[in-house]
């Protein structure tokens, strides 16, 4: 799964033209400006787990993390890209902003996380499942989120 800052000029083109989505997603830049594509690997689906307590559901800032969004074009992967307005990433980077880690421990299990085929099923069983591989994909996020909406950037998600 892929995050990417992006204007409002970038939206707007968005708008005008799905397909600039894609282009904007496998044209990024690595210097936190806009452009800047974040990519947190196969942690994406335990970090929407933790925010929302189900592999697929959840509602407002806590889905829109990971999940939300309004799709943009055809799918060319697994799904659309998804775009997130500024003011959805402001309310996403306040919520990442109030919710440090340490609030979601209590919410992770390695029994839970098997028990509800959370991607990827392989690392559950990890002793340092939490602190390894979901709490720093988080803290990455929570800064993604935290200096767009510093920015007033749009977000685009893809999962690839």
């Amino acid at each position: 799964m892929v995050w990417r800052r992006v204007t409002d000029d970038e939206l707007d083109r968005v708008e005008a033209d799905p397909d600039v989505a894609q282009l904007l997603l496998t044209d990024s830049a690595e210097d936190g400006a806009p452009g800047e594509l974040l990519d947190v690997g196969r942690a994406w689906h335990g970090v929407h787990v933790l925010l929302n307590g189900s592999p697929w559901g959840g509602q407002g800032a806590a889905f829109d993390v990971v999940l939300g969004g309004t799709p943009v074009g055809e799918p060319s992967t697994y799904e659309p890209v998804r775009a997130l307005v500024p003011e959805r990433v402001a309310a996403v980077a306040t919520l990442l902003t109030e919710t440090p880690v340490e609030d979601l421990r209590a919410r992770f299990t390695h029994a839970g996380f098997r028990q509800a085929e959370v991607y990827p099923d392989d690392a559950w069983d990890a002793p340092d499942a939490l602190t390894a591989f979901l709490a720093p994909a988080y803290e990455r996020l929570r800064g993604f989120y935290a200096a767009a909406a510093a920015a007033g950037d749009g977000v685009l998600v893809q999962l690839t």
